[in-house]
């Protein structure tokens, strides 16, 4: 029985390995991104059909990473300035949206920058300028960011700071606003504001006052840029703006209204519902600490207790040895008796009064023993004529006894 021959091996030189590297290299970077070669002679409903498409494509199948580099290509194959690319290198990467990479990869790839009857006229290339202008404008304090960022990445234990994580957090929360501005950079007149309830959003993302300030600075200058140009007072900004309809620059202008609205509200009903401060304890003996007062009378025998008592009572009797007028100051209705310097305050002017002792060692004596059934009644049985007191304390007064 014959036997088959052993397969002949085939080598493979290195010079064909290096090919099929490179053969599956340039498959894998390959652009998949829609083509506009030809674009020029196609009717308007296929330009338009081919552009959404393109949005589409970066919005859903694009990493958005990549959308900076795009822009970037975009920025150094029209010659632009140098500066402008460094600073534009440095901003991050979620200035830069799918719509801004989408255009710029679409002019990249043959689209014309105007296209007669779509989207009013408008140039393409001008209006990635002004996206690229604001992106620039946004991030301008990126660049000390990104110099810090680096400074931090040196450290042996790099740390975020809550003024970082604030603005990490404030900008997830606006997604979906981002998305529904991508929505109307694709179609003016599709766009419906009423759509996006933006107080409800940002209130279900969990965003608080902090994260409500940040996202008002985020969008508050465009806001501003369009109120103005809806003015048309500014020559600048209406040429500017003046690819888009009067109707659907009022639609945007309210949607960025309806985000700086929702910021406002949820800062102000922060203010609203903070609890308020504790207030710190009184120091009583502070408050006291500058009473003059008799500390003791050795021709009457009595001995003053301490002022701190007077504050938060309800009344305070008091001697004057030198004009031997004993007094009871009573305090007003809903407050308290209190000291503020060599003054009682807090005090009923019409109830407060003082009488003239005839025997005060005697009479102090029946005072201290008395309780508080008989001390009620112990100035009415004094036969003295009834002075008001005048709330000043001094060193010829002792004070006897609080209630």
């Amino acid at each position: 029985m014959a036997t088959k021959a052993p397969a002949k091996k085939v080598r493979v030189t290195a010079k064909q390995i290096a090919a099929h590297r490179e053969s599956s290299r340039s498959k894998s970077n390959k652009d998949h991104s829609p083509n506009w070669e030809g674009s020029e002679n196609w009717s308007l409903e296929e330009f338009n059909r081919q552009f959404y498409s393109t949005m589409n494509y970066f919005r859903m199948e694009a990493d958005s990473k990549s959308y900076k580099l795009i822009v970037l290509r975009w920025l150094n194959e029209t010659n632009a300035p140098k500066e402008q690319v460094l600073a534009f290198k440095k901003i991050k990467d979620h200035r830069v949206n799918s719509t801004m990479a989408g255009v710029a990869n679409s002019l990249m790839r043959g689209m014309p920058a105007v296209r007669e009857g779509w989207n009013g006229g408008a140039n393409s290339v001008e209006w990635l300028k002004k996206a690229v202008a604001s992106a620039l404008d946004a991030g301008r304090e990126d660049i000390g960011e990104e110099e810090a960022k680096k400074k931090e990445e040196k450290s042996d234990f790099p740390q975020m700071t809550i003024q970082d994580r604030l603005r990490e957090a404030a900008i997830r929360m606006t997604e979906e606003i981002e998305d529904a501005l991508e929505q109307f950079a694709v179609d003016h007149n599709a766009f419906d504001p009423k759509q996006f309830k933006i107080l409800n959003l940002l209130k279900g993302k969990g965003a608080k006052a902090a994260h409500a300030r940040i996202i008002r600075d985020f969008y508050n200058r465009n806001y501003e840029e369009l109120s103005e140009a809806l003015e048309g007072k500014d020559d600048q900004l209406k040429e500017g703006y003046a690819h888009i309809s009067k109707a659907n620059l009022k639609k945007i202008t309210s949607f960025y209204g309806e985000i700086v609205s929702a910021c406002d509200m949820l800062m102000a009903e922060a203010k609203v519902n903070r609890a308020p401060r504790a207030k710190k304890p009184t120091d009583k003996a502070k408050v006291v600490s500058k009473l003059k007062f008799l500390k003791q009378d050795e021709a009457t025998k009595q001995v003053s207790i301490n002022p701190v008592d007077i504050i938060g009572s309800k009344e305070l009797w008091v001697f004057n040895i030198k004009t031997r007028k004993l007094g009871r100051y009573v305090a007003a209705d809903f407050q308290e008796l209190g000291v503020k310097g060599t003054t009682i305050t807090g005090f009923d002017e019409a109830k407060s009064v003082q009488k003239t002792l005839r025997k005060p060692a005697e009479q102090l004596k029946e005072f201290k023993a008395a309780g508080k059934v008989a001390l009620r009644k112990f100035l009415d049985d004094i036969k003295a004529v009834d002075i008001k007191l005048n709330g000043r304390i001094n060193d010829d007064v002792l004070l006897l006894k609080t209630g």
